[in-house]
């Protein structure tokens, strides 16, 4: 029986060998029987030219994940031409599209695919594998790979489209930086990170409410095209890792949504990586540095086909915040840490407010001590805030208040029914009947909360 074994697979090596030495020389007008052959018996798609254009990245931690990511890097804009004939043969669901004009190597084609990959989100149904022809040392033809047939993707389609609509209709009017700062919050508060790093496209994304950095990143980028916004992928291959790129008054900032995405409270986001220069994002990460770390903690050896050089918001007093910003009639507010002037826990916080989002000022302090499981205490502050009737709503570690905008008077709202062990860690929204719903948990890590409702 062993003998028979190795008579068998010395005799489909040799076929496949055959096989590979015939269609290199472009020998078979059909290869859909030979590759079907090849895959079912030794499932060697690499050894029919059937390449992985994966270039996926993942947000850390990735060592749990059994993957591993070629050497990836958006350096180069696409020749337009080219990127026109390959996104209309996925738009068209073509079975193959003629490449031959452009002398493109193997190592080219998935160079150009990935690119596609990561910047076109509404191909969303082409799978990363594909297969291609180099009869003469170049590429003369691809055939994609869909994941649905073209009825399927027209229904899936305007799903997508659809759900794009919705989430630009709750954009507020306002500047380019006010839609920015709405849709860096709206993903914050409404998505949260994949551990099962298996969702990276951006409809499963919009759909599951989940995904890993690549989900993120092209989410985002669908819908600042929606809106007209230009959005660019950055990628890391060193970190596994994704994020964006935008244009702002003509210049371009970073806007890393999924690490800023770090707490599954609703109440909760960061503005350490919205509108980052190429400086400031190394200046945010500087204390993270650890190259014994394999995956790197801090954002290094990224590649894009633009450069962040304006330095316009590193240094805003909202990088400090682990709440949403507020915007009322041209008015920023946002709530920051800061210690009193003893250094003491008692003080934490602070308001700042303005019109201009680089240059906001202390409006009032925050007093309260947040603690952990109702003993330890954080030097952090965590109150939201909410506008309601001319009032600026925030809470303490255990109560609400106003702050009566026009007069710059205070009023307790009324103290929070809490456990012990419990703080009270942001303010999700208030109802246009003054329903406020707020956050309580006994961490500030987004374990084990709840979400209590008070009517002011």
């Amino acid at each position: 029986m062993k003998a028979f074994l190795r008579s068998f697979s010395a005799f489909l090596l040799c076929a496949t060998l055959l096989t590979l030495t015939l269609w290199q020389k472009d020998a078979f007008p059909d290869l859909s029987g030979i590759t079907a052959f090849v895959q079912d018996t030794l499932k060697a798609k690499d050894a029919i030219s059937e390449v992985t254009g994966n270039g996926e990245t993942s947000k850390k931690p990735t060592s749990n994940t059994g993957e591993t990511f070629p050497e990836y890097t958006l350096s180069e804009e696409l020749d337009p031409a080219l990127e026109t004939a390959i996104c209309n043969a996925f738009l068209s669901h073509a079975e193959a599209v003629d490449l031959s004009a452009f002398r493109l190597s193997e190592h080219d084609l998935q160079a150009v695919i990935s690119e596609i990959r990561f910047t076109h989100p509404e191909f969303f149904y082409v799978d990363k594998e594909f297969s291609y022809r180099t009869p003469n040392g170049f590429v003369t033809e691809l055939k994609p790979n869909y994941l649905h047939s073209a009825a399927e993707t027209q229904v899936l389609m305007a799903e997508y489209e659809a759900i794009i609509d919705s989430i630009v209709a709750g954009i507020p009017e306002g500047s380019d930086f006010d839609k920015l700062l709405y849709l860096h919050d709206y993903f914050v508060q409404n998505y949260c990170y994949d551990y099962t790093y298996t969702i990276r496209d951006a409809y499963s994304f919009f759909k599951q409410k989940t995904g890993v950095c690549q989900a993120y990143m092209l989410a985002l980028m669908a819908v600042t095209e929606q809106i007209g916004i230009e959005s660019i992928p950055v990628t890391s291959s060193r970190m596994n890792h994704a994020w964006n790129l935008v244009k702002l008054d003509g210049e371009w900032y970073h806007i890393d949504v999924t690490w800023d995405d770090a707490v599954s409270y609703p109440s909760y986001t960061s503005y350490d990586y919205f509108l980052q220069s190429d400086a400031g994002l190394i200046a945010i990460d500087a204390d993270s540095i650890d190259e014994s770390v394999e995956t790197p903690d801090w954002h290094c050896d990224w590649a894009a086909t633009k450069s962040a050089t304006n330095v316009k918001y590193d240094n805003a007093v909202w990088r400090g915040a682990h709440t949403p910003m507020v915007v009322a009639d041209g008015t920023y507010y946002c709530v920051v840490s800061e210690s009193d002037e003893e250094g003491g826990h008692a003080t934490v916080g602070a308001v700042y407010s303005g019109s201009d989002p680089t240059a906001l000022s202390k409006l009032f302090a925050v007093n309260g001590v947040w603690r952990e499981n109702g003993e330890l205490s954080y030097v952090d502050c965590f109150a939201g805030l909410a506008l309601y009737n001319g009032e600026l709503i925030y809470n303490t570690n255990n109560t609400l208040r106003a702050y009566h905008i026009a007069s710059g008077t205070h009023r307790l709202i009324g103290f929070l029914d809490i456990a012990n062990n419990e703080s009270v860690f942001g303010i999700c929204g208030i109802s246009s009947t003054g329903v406020i719903s707020c956050v309580v948990a006994p961490f500030a890590s987004g374990e084990a909360y709840r979400v209590l409702s008070y009517q002011i």
